[in-house]
């Protein structure tokens, strides 16, 4: 593939005391979680992050990738915090924490992983193919670490990146119609489009939209304009939409939020299940 290896020590340190340790099991994991109740701190949550990766890249390539995006991640989560690499997952202990805590940090890494997955190119380090996150708390879990590690391994938000598939068809040299009356045909077409517009093309969107993105964008202005906030980095909001190039619905979104707007192409029925969530 022609990726530069990355040299990666077991126990990465990032921007100073942030670190993560490279492990190979979950038993490293479940020591830390009992070293913190022996200590007597029951509220525990856990944040899992999946990452998964095409066949065609070697396990090393999979896992710097991997890598890339934690160290992005790490500094999102407090630096008493344990968190771990398991082969292509991430890990987060978090302490003093309850479930409800735990989807707040869900929700914020998952708008920083959506924000760095959007802007990674092949030529720097592979990009997954799909990835999931999930979180848990130990006392909501029955108190039991088993049960905890299980419930965050659970798909609370997933992200699926669509390549472009070769085309049977001739090239058409006209336009794209308008996605708003997609047909079965226009449907087919959506990977190819989202690739020749540069842009990623979500499959699935969230079951609900993020409480950080919804007090920019509320769900009535969402439903107005046929559009999903997906996730906020920095300055920059990322909408799920059927016509990403619909300046009309982009000057909107900015005027609203004051922020830069980067649009993703979506499915119609993706997007039509995502707005009815929010009546």
């Amino acid at each position: 593939m022609g990726y530069e290896a990355i040299t990666l020590p077991a126990t990465e340190a990032i921007h100073s005391h942030y670190t993560y340790e490279t492990v190979g099991t979950l038993s490293p994991i479940r020591a830390a979680m009992e070293a913190l109740l022996s200590c007597g701190m029951e509220q525990i949550s856990l944040v899992i992050i999946k990452l998964i990766y095409d066949q065609d890249y070697r396990v090393s390539l999979a896992g710097q990738s991997s890598a890339y995006l934690l160290n992005n991640l790490r500094p999102l989560v407090r630096k008493m915090d344990n968190v771990f690499l398991l082969d292509t997952s991430m890990v987060f202990v978090l302490r003093t924490a309850t479930q409800d805590g735990g989807a707040i940090v869900q929700d914020r890494l998952w708008e920083a992983l959506l924000w760095r997955i959007h802007n990674m190119t092949e030529r720097d380090v592979p990009r997954p193919r799909s990835m999931t996150i999930g979180h848990s708390g130990y006392l909501e879990s029955g108190a039991c670490i088993e049960a905890c590690i299980e419930a965050a391994e659970a798909v609370s938000q997933g992200y699926y990146w669509q390549p472009e598939k070769p085309s049977r068809k001739p090239a058409r040299q006209s336009q794209p119609r308008t996605l708003q009356t997609a047909t079965e045909e226009t449907v087919a077409e959506l990977p190819a489009l989202a690739r020749k517009l540069g842009i990623p093309y979500l499959i699935l969107l969230p079951r609900k939209m993020p409480a950080g993105v919804k007090r920019l964008v509320n769900p009535k202005l969402a439903q107005e304009l046929h559009c999903f906030p997906v996730g906020r980095e920095r300055n920059m909001l990322t909408v799920a939409m059927l016509n990403p190039q619909d300046r009309t619905v982009l000057d909107r979104l900015h005027q609203e939020t004051g922020l830069l707007i980067f649009p993703v192409l979506t499915h119609p029925e993706a997007l039509q299940r995502a707005l009815e969530q929010l009546v």
